[in-house]
């Protein structure tokens, strides 16, 4: 099996993960629930990866989550006051709960498409009553980056609206400077090499949010209501200690080989790249930062795909949970194929996967579909 699916779930764990969650499954205890050493040593564990986070990203309150699209819900959820500027480019875990806040509230709604550049569309967008900025650092579609920096400093002159970062895709990836950024809200399981399951929010210290979940914490029990204490009163019930544990080894894993990781994907995309776009049959929508975006001119991306498959090559189609930027690229209804390159991959994938994409093209006569 050649696996390029990557921007899904990453295919490759390393051994320390592995290790790691392995470790915790064998000596289970709750963190934060009771004194005995077990117990305690759980919560040490925790601690330590709350640690890794603030030393790779930034120092802040990190509240663990099942995955980015929880730490999205509660940053939206938990802090939107008034009227939300986000982007075309954006996945649905951001989009439908933005939809979901501002119908409720009767609040507006402003999604901006790039012009020369997303930074004069954000900006323009930005009014008074302005009080939640969402962008992600890294689209799952056409792997385009934002300069996140200089559109947090830019808005910051002209609002006090809080700036939330989607980094599902972009971190472990790409280097960014998150300077003037409010919250940031990761997936465990992708660029960071963790297990599934693992994902957390990442806030300035001093930002209020509410609760997405009410229920135990492990401290002040006696009161009915959710304890303001952070990270305890956004974190209800038990955490999931054994992922957090491998999501710690994936996040030092994936830093301390940034720069041999990052050159290896990019030798494997940039041939998979280069040979995608010699192709006939083929057409090349979108391909960066290791998301190479494409469909058959004589075939569905579902079918695709699904031949793709018969040669043992996983990609994803569809439209990718993110419908704005199929709008964008002209892939509406249909969608399209995703190759995403992974810490697993090689040149002689990205071969394979060429050799099966240039028979699967001419396997009918060449006819736009679309």
């Amino acid at each position: 099996m050649i696996y390029f699916d990557n921007a899904a779930t990453s295919f490759y764990k390393p051994f320390s993960v592995k290790k790691a969650v392995l470790h915790e499954l064998n000596h289970s205890a709750n963190p934060g629930r009771s004194g005995h050493s077990a117990s305690l040593r759980a919560a040490m564990v925790v601690a330590e990866c709350r640690e890794e986070i603030q030393k790779r990203f930034f120092p802040g309150n990190v509240i663990f989550t099942k995955n980015c699209t929880e730490a999205l819900n509660l940053a939206i959820f938990g802090s939107a006051s008034g009227s939300v500027v986000t982007t075309v480019f954006e996945h649905n875990s951001v989009l439908r709960p933005l939809k979901k806040l501002c119908d409720a509230n009767h609040r507006e709604l402003r999604i901006v498409s790039p012009e020369k550049d997303i930074l004069t569309p954000l900006v323009r967008a930005i009014k008074k009553d302005t009080k939640l900025v969402v962008i992600t650092a890294m689209s799952n579609v056409t792997g385009c980056c934002f300069p996140i920096d200089e559109i947090a400093k830019e808005i910051k002159k002209r609002s006090d609206a809080l700036i939330l970062v989607d980094m599902a895709q972009a971190a472990g990836h790409i280097r960014l400077k998150l300077t003037d950024v409010d919250m940031c809200a990761f997936a465990g399981h992708k660029g960071l090499l963790g297990p599934q399951g693992t994902g957390f929010l990442l806030c300035r210290e001093g930002i209020d949010l509410s609760p997405l979940l009410y229920g135990g914490t492990g401290s002040h029990s006696l009161l009915l209501t959710q304890p303001n204490a952070l990270p305890d009163g956004l974190e209800a019930g038990t955490l999931n200690t054994h992922g957090i544990a491998g999501l710690r080894e994936g996040i030092k894993y994936a830093y301390e080989r940034f720069d041999a990781l990052e050159k290896r994907r990019k030798k494997v995309f940039d041939a998979l790249r280069n040979g995608m776009k010699q192709i006939r049959g083929v057409r090349v929508l979108a391909a960066e930062n290791g998301i190479l975006t494409m469909n058959f001119l004589s075939l569905d991306c579902s079918e695709g795909a699904d031949r793709l498959n018969r040669y043992d090559i996983c990609v994803r189609s569809g439209l990718h949970c993110a419908p704005f930027a199929h709008k964008y690229l002209g892939t509406l209804p249909y969608g399209a194929i995703r190759f995403s390159v992974g810490a697993n991959n090689t040149v002689s994938d990205a071969e394979a996967a060429l050799e099966a994409v240039e028979k699967i093209a001419h396997e009918r006569p060449d006819h736009d579909i679309y």
